[in-house]
């Protein structure tokens, strides 16, 4: 068979110099030598070529499956990171690809790190088989991989590795990473590596590299563990990435500044992406602050950009800017549970436009008022649509600069925007007919409470 590895972009993935990390001189290289994950290597040596994204946390194969699936497929393949590439190198690989009839193979370390216009530029030669498109992730694809780009691709979903798994991968460590020097396990040491390494491959080998190298340096024939590793200590997987993100928006909602910056400090010792964090808080400021605090929004994105532009390690400076002020911010969802309100009232009756309101230079024309034509820039006129009761959909909270826009509101439409007490102060009946026509609210508020744990909502 000729010899079809690539000749773009993946020197690093399919060439194992000897200088490169443990991990990657041991990365089998044929479907025998791969550990756990039986049924889906099954299912894969049987297939034929096909786009597919492989999901699960880090050091489960990912990588490893691509390599052996390019050797399989025998197709020209190229390997890039999303990490630290872009549309243009997306282009000099579909560009290099077309010399091959057959097409290509991409595989896209990290996919969910493409925004949509980088995932958009995948999806023509995804359709048309220039490319078979493998894409790594371990964020859930659901969530941040394109519609478009997702239903043309099969989804494979990968667990943690397993006790007896890691340590069929440890032993292979010895064996083949330090032959020459005759190594043991001591006594509980295999155990207490295995616990530490937490199903991830990939983590056990760089623990076992230390402890090895630390054996021989020392002249022993025994690996030994004596103490805690602190700089891998901490395990973050898929549920970690959620559950954790989880408690950070609940903390800020819930104007607790001290265990929001606790939940940050650990995504971002973790890995996590900076920028996923700040266009968390960015969604945050609009829907939990909102009016009560004009201010959060700004402030919010400006945090988002500046993460953007400068990076770790300073983005956590102006991270931990946002979630202070964030979670001292008085709160208000107010304008969330409007839009409900409104996407409620709209799927439930055809919308017609007002005449006055329409554009004057089509169809019939009606008197319009313009506003700054009136003293105050205001003059009473009806803006819903044909056939619609007026109500109050956005309800104005009483707290922060909310209350003053409350008031204001109620000066100019007098009876629609009553205080939260006035609200109070209906009868039983008409709180029960509220209750029964804003139901679909107060889901979607229930819904909120619960936290959104990841940029999608699932």
């Amino acid at each position: 068979m000729p010899d079809r590895r690539p000749e773009f972009g993946q020197s690093d993935l399919f060439q194992t110099p000897r200088d490169a990390p443990l991990a990657q001189r041991l990365r089998p290289s044929q479907w025998e030598e791969l550990v756990g994950h039986s049924s889906l290597l099954e299912r894969l040596r049987r297939l034929p070529p096909h786009s597919l994204i492989l999901a699960g946390p880090p050091g489960t194969g990912k990588t490893t499956i691509a390599t052996i699936l390019a050797s399989h497929w025998n197709r020209p393949s190229f390997f890039l990171s999303a990490v630290s590439c872009g549309v243009k190198e997306v282009r000099q690989v579909l560009e290099t690809a077309r010399n091959h009839p057959e097409g290509a193979m991409l595989f896209l370390d990290e996919i969910h790190r493409f925004n949509k216009a980088q995932q958009d530029s995948l999806l023509e030669s995804a359709e048309n088989g220039r490319i078979v498109l493998i894409g790594a992730t371990t964020e859930n694809p659901r969530f941040e991989v394109i519609g478009p780009l997702l239903s043309r691709c099969t989804v494979y979903y990968l667990e943690k590795l397993g006790r007896a798994e890691l340590s069929v991968i440890a032993q292979r460590v010895l064996e083949k990473g330090f032959s020459s020097n005759g190594l043991q396990f001591g006594e509980g040491v295999l155990d207490k590596v295995l616990e530490a390494a937490d199903g991830d491959a990939r983590r056990l080998i760089r623990i076992l590299e230390n402890l090895a190298t630390d054996a021989i340096f020392a002249d022993r024939k025994e690996i030994q563990f004596d103490g805690d590793l602190p700089e891998l200590s901490f395990s973050y997987g898929v549920d970690d990435h959620y559950d954790t993100i989880s408690a950070f928006i609940k903390s800020i909602r819930g104007s607790d500044p001290d265990a929001a910056l606790l939940y940050l400090a650990v995504m971002l010792q973790s890995g996590e992406d900076p920028a996923f964090i700040a266009r968390r808080l960015v969604i945050l400021a609009s829907e939990d602050v909102g009016n009560a605090s004009p201010s959060a929004l700004p402030l919010a994105m400006s945090v988002y950009e500046g993460v953007k532009n400068i990076g770790m390690p300073e983005a956590r400076i102006l991270l931990a800017q946002a979630v202070t002020f964030l979670a001292a911010s008085p709160k208000s969802n107010a304008s969330y549970l409007a839009m409900d309100r409104a996407m409620e009232a709209v799927s439930k009756k055809r919308i017609t436009v007002p005449t006055h309101l329409k554009n004057r230079t089509t169809g019939k024309k009606a008197p319009y008022l313009y506003p700054h034509d009136y003293p105050g820039h205001y003059v009473e006129q009806s803006y819903f649509p044909v056939g619609m009761e007026e109500q109050a959909l956005y309800q104005p909270d009483p707290i922060g600069q909310e209350e003053r826009i409350r008031q204001k509101l109620e000066q100019l439409r007098p009876g629609r925007y009553r205080s939260s007490a006035e609200r109070g102060s209906k009868s039983d009946s008409q709180q029960d007919s509220n209750r029964n026509s804003q139901s679909p609210s107060s889901e979607s508020s229930e819904a909120s409470k619960e936290g959104n744990t990841g940029e999608k909502t699932p």
